[in-house]
């Protein structure tokens, strides 16, 4: 988990941090990764304006929510993240077709 918690606001892009420290943790285009109503949200970085304010790139649609607990995700991770599924939703895929075959 990352330092302090978040507060976000239903149909916002703003986000308030208390106890955070977002100039250290978060860049532009890294995620931010939070539970809210048992619901985990991954949101993007938009800006971030100072240690406990930053801006995501849309709207969070989720419900209105402070002292959340929320995690950094670097940009670079998410990507491999996102490489290492489509590589095996590719080899599944070939998998099924292989098994048509025969």
């Amino acid at each position: 988990m990352s330092a302090g918690t978040l507060t976000l606001t239903h149909n916002s892009a703003a986000v308030a941090g208390s106890g955070t420290a977002f100039t250290t943790e978060v860049a532009a285009g890294d995620f931010i990764v939070v539970t809210v109503g048992g619901v985990p949200y991954t949101l993007p970085v938009k800006s971030v304006e100072s240690g406990t304010a930053l801006t995501l790139v849309s709207n969070f649609t989720g419900p209105t929510q402070s002292g959340a607990a929320w995690s950094a995700v670097p940009r670079v991770a998410l990507n491999m993240v996102t490489a290492a599924l489509v590589a095996q939703s590719a080899e599944a895929l070939r998998g099924l077709n292989y098994d048509k075959q025969n």
